[in-house]
């Protein structure tokens, strides 16, 4: 694993993916996992200041998994998110992404199992199973939970301070987490990974709109595109299409959104700088269509895979690469960045993959684009600019990697560098930047594509993220890293919980082929690997 910042400050950064438009309230959770009715609307799960615009008002919290806690470092004070670009010069910083070793309760989910076992906001939770926390708290919590789960324990035991002035006495509160069978502490295979995924999709499904959207919340109707590009993905997944499977009325809901909004969703020029940010509507569309068409062709699906590919070739910059949206240099004054121009060749080449012809001219100069951002070991770096060249990160290398497959660039000498590269840092997530969670779905993908070492790797780093991720209505929160902690912005609490969600469920049912999930063969490049019929 490579150093994340190679010892010097990095160049600036965008916070909450620049920009927020039309930012909506989120909705309070639904029900509780194993636990039967649905609690009463509560600050879950942004916190006290979450009945604000989403994305605005919202705190960013570690989740404690099932517990139904969320919690912050008491030595922070609490970062509100924000609109607008941040400035930040990141330094190494490891021991951010294993948590504080002091956790100050800020919310908890109504009638969850901590709420029922007494613990409140204020409390400060300092240890677990009789051990205070010394280097993070992340992983023993993670590992106790898991030990509960299976029955290894009768409940996860924390140790808590309380505040004087409520003076309960005693130190230690035990809580009890729901036990989903004698498969839960393995949560990758078996019972526990379809109990988690099963209340993730039907989580997608109720907050699913009528019109096959969801709630607006980061960049406004274009952010509602990737949102319900990325729960079709997940229901796509999980077994579910245009004609089968339990979500079958969601995926045809979420395609015709999809076509109707997809190219419609660019921002109008407003002067200054640039915030158009369409271009990630447009890829992420055209990747769940492109996989749609691959499992049920449609001929409506085909027409609009078509177009948005052919708006993606339109949209490449002079460069070769991708920007946000068209329009120019944005408020940081760059262009291109390569996170969208890896996403812009899936969604090209899913749509070679269904008959489309990719422009020979876009093609080339894409490759060298991409190619030229890195320092020749395979991984892709943010763009061609100076200070933004040559770092290589796991994201987009992943991305990248799967548009050079599905546009049958397998054997290519490039494709094999970053294959290397993929496998040797697929368990880096926290080498990305921006969104942790589109870091963490796209090594997912890759790495579980690549099998083996890679996959290992990549869940070796991640099981202990999956486990706190998940909360009792189904969901999967985000988390603090360091980047976020040292921005005061996290766009992944900003997008909100369906985007970590609908990621989470694609990565958990893309490790589920053994046990007869299809996962996105398409998008990994498994289909075109098969034999073409004759």
């Amino acid at each position: 694993m490579t150093p994340r910042f190679h010892g010097q400050a990095r160049w600036r950064l965008r916070a909450a993916a620049l920009v927020v438009a039309a930012l909506v309230v989120g909705l309070a959770p639904n029900r509780v996992v194993g636990q039967g009715a649905a609690p009463a609307p509560s600050d879950w799960p942004w916190g006290p200041r979450g009945s604000g615009s989403a994305g605005m008002g919202r705190l960013d919290l570690y989740n404690l998994g099932l517990l139904g806690v969320k919690a912050r470092d008491p030595e922070r004070a609490p970062a509100e998110q924000s609109t607008g670009a941040r400035q930040v010069s990141m330094q190494d910083d490891p021991s951010a992404d294993r948590g504080p070793d002091r956790l100050l309760i800020e919310v908890l989910y109504p009638e969850g199992p901590a709420s029922k076992a007494g613990l409140e906001r204020g409390d400060v939770i300092t240890g677990v199973s009789g051990k205070l926390f010394k280097d993070g708290s992340l992983a023993p919590l993670a590992k106790a939970i898991l030990d509960a789960e299976s029955g290894a324990s009768k409940g996860v035991v924390l140790t808590v301070e309380r505040a004087e002035a409520k003076a309960k006495g005693g130190t230690q509160v035990l809580v009890t987490v729901p036990v989903l069978g004698k498969e839960a502490s393995a949560p990758l295979v078996g019972k526990a990974r379809k109990a988690a995924l099963e209340a993730a999709l039907a989580l997608l499904a109720e907050r699913q709109q009528p019109d096959g959207g969801f709630a607006e919340t980061l960049s406004g109707k274009n952010g509602a595109v990737v949102q319900a590009s990325m729960a079709g993905l997940a229901w796509l997944a999980a077994g579910s299409d245009l004609t089968q499977g339990p979500h079958a009325e969601n995926v045809r809901k979420a395609a015709a959104f999809v076509r109707a909004n997809a190219m419609a969703a660019s921002a109008a020029p407003t002067g200054g700088a640039n915030w158009d940010q369409s271009n990630w509507g447009v890829a992420h569309g055209a990747i769940f269509l492109g996989e749609l068409q691959a499992r049920s062709p449609d001929a409506e699906v085909l027409a609009s895979l078509k177009a948005l590919a052919t708006d993606l070739a339109k949209r490449q910059e002079t460069s070769g690469g991708w920007a946000h949206g068209p329009g120019g240099p944005n408020a940081l004054n760059y262009v291109e960045l390569n996170i969208v121009s890896g996403l812009s060749l899936m969604g090209m080449g899913l749509a070679r993959e269904a008959g489309w012809e990719v422009p020979e001219e876009t093609l080339t100069k894409a490759r060298a684009y991409i190619e030229g951002s890195s320092s020749g070991d395979g991984g892709v770096g943010y763009s061609t600019r100076d200070g933004q060249q040559g770092q290589g990160n796991i994201g987009r290398t992943a991305a990248a990697w799967m548009g050079y497959t599905t546009l049958d660039l397998r054997r290519d000498a490039w494709t094999k560098r970053m294959t290397s590269y993929i496998q040797q840092h697929a368990d880096d997530a926290f080498a990305g930047h921006a969104s942790l969670m589109q870091q963490i779905l796209l090594a997912g993908l890759a790495a579980q594509a690549l099998d083996g070492k890679a996959a290992k790797s990549f869940w070796s780093a991640a099981q202990t993220d999956l486990v706190l991720a998940r909360s009792p209505d189904g969901s999967f929160q985000p988390r603090p890293w360091h980047e976020s902690l040292q921005m005061g912005s996290n766009s992944d609490v900003s997008f909100g919980d369906i985007w970590t969600t609908a990621a989470w469920a694609i990565v958990l049912a893309a490790n589920g082929e053994a046990e007869g999930l299809p996962g996105l063969p398409a998008c990994t490049g498994r289909l075109s690997r098969k034999p073409k019929a004759k």
